[in-house]
């Protein structure tokens, strides 16, 4: 399939990759279809892109390459949208913000965009755990996790 984007122009997607979001991302409830984009091989960030509305795509990251101790629980309802049988099919991704040029990234890991990899059924869930917000520094966990590396 044909996806059209304002970013990477038109791009060919596989239909067996697109994700469904039934209740779209929060504030954009109207936009159920999307696709993840890894626009640099080399890069851990990817674009989780509307296949409706070219223009609307979020800047992602998988959770677990920069917050090690980010644990969440769901509930039996979210789970049961999702059709989630099992947490290890659960690939947990935040929504980041860019300011400055690039110079401050923070996630959103209290309400991250969690899909089923089995079935392809997405959905952005708000925690009620009051450890996480929407404005985690990015960059300086990132860049403490290769320091405690390095040490170690």
């Amino acid at each position: 399939m044909n996806v059209e984007t304002t970013r990477f122009g038109v791009l060919e997607v596989d239909d067996g990759t697109l994700i469904t979001m039934p209740s779209g991302p929060l504030g954009f409830e109207g936009y159920t279809r999307f696709c993840l984009i890894q626009h640099d091989a080399a890069a851990s960030f990817r674009w989780l892109q509307s296949i409706e509305k070219p223009s609307l795509a979020f800047v992602v990251v998988d959770t677990s390459e920069y917050f090690a101790d980010y644990e969440i629980e769901i509930s039996d309802a979210d789970a049961a949208k999702l059709q989630l049988e099992d947490e290890k099919d659960a690939l947990v991704l935040t929504i980041l913000t860019i300011r400055d040029n690039g110079q401050d990234i923070s996630a959103n890991l209290a309400a991250p965009v969690i899909v089923n990899s089995k079935n392809l059924m997405g959905a952005q869930i708000v925690l009620s755990d009051e450890r996480y917000t929407t404005q985690h520094a990015l960059i300086r966990t990132r860049a403490a996790k290769n320091i405690a590396t390095k040490v170690a």
